[in-house]
Formats: C-alpha cells, sequence, structure tokens
C-alpha cells in the first residue's frame, strides 16, 4: 500500500465580490467655448509644483505675444494636494475670462 506525500487540507469558504455598484451620474451642462482668446483676459492657475512656474510664465508669454491675450493672470496654489482657496478661484472669475489649470514638472 502507498502513503500519501502529503493530505490535502480544507482551506476554508471562497467568496466572490461583485465589484460592480452604482454609479451616480449628473447631467452638466459645458460652458460655451470662446470663439477666440484675442482681447481676452487669461487666468492661469499653476497647482503649486516646484517647477511649474517656468512652464506657466512661458505660457504665459506665448498667451500675450501668439495669441494677442490682453492680459494674464497668474496665480498659484498653496500645494498641488488641496485644493485651491474659494476666495482665489472667485478672483479669478472675476478677473478671467477663460483659465487654465494645471501641474507641469
Amino acid at each position: 500500500m502507498t502513503t500519501p506525500a502529503a493530505v490535502a487540507q480544507d482551506t476554508g469558504r471562497v467568496t466572490y465580490l461583485n465589484p460592480t455598484g452604482f454609479v451616480q451620474q449628473v447631467e452638466r451642462q459645458l460652458t460655451p467655448r470662446l470663439p477666440g482668446v484675442a482681447g481676452k483676459a487669461a487666468g492661469l492657475l499653476d497647482n503649486g509644483n516646484d517647477t511649474s512656474s517656468y512652464f506657466f510664465a512661458s505660457l504665459a508669454e506665448v498667451l500675450e505675444t501668439e495669441y494677442g491675450v490682453s492680459r494674464v493672470l497668474l496665480r498659484t496654489k498653496f500645494t498641488s494636494t488641496r485644493p485651491a482657496e474659494p476666495s482665489l478661484i472667485a478672483e479669478i472669475g472675476e478677473e478671467a475670462d477663460f483659465l487654465i489649470s494645471g501641474v507641469a514638472l
């Protein structure tokens, strides 16, 4: 008679999870696009990375010299890990015709 080298142990119960769930969808309306940016005030919101100020300074220059933007309002968030302060968003919203926000490395 042969002796088994190993005996299978009951390892327990296997549970299968269904990863699908309810997804909340919200209808939103996009803001109409500007016909152009010439003569408009641009808002640039730098998310606060160490070197992104160089990118946004260059972008501001290009917007003014090549696209005819009348002025650039360049603002920087305190940190990229937190949302912008409501007062900062309000300021840009009042003074700029459009906003470019981002992170540049």
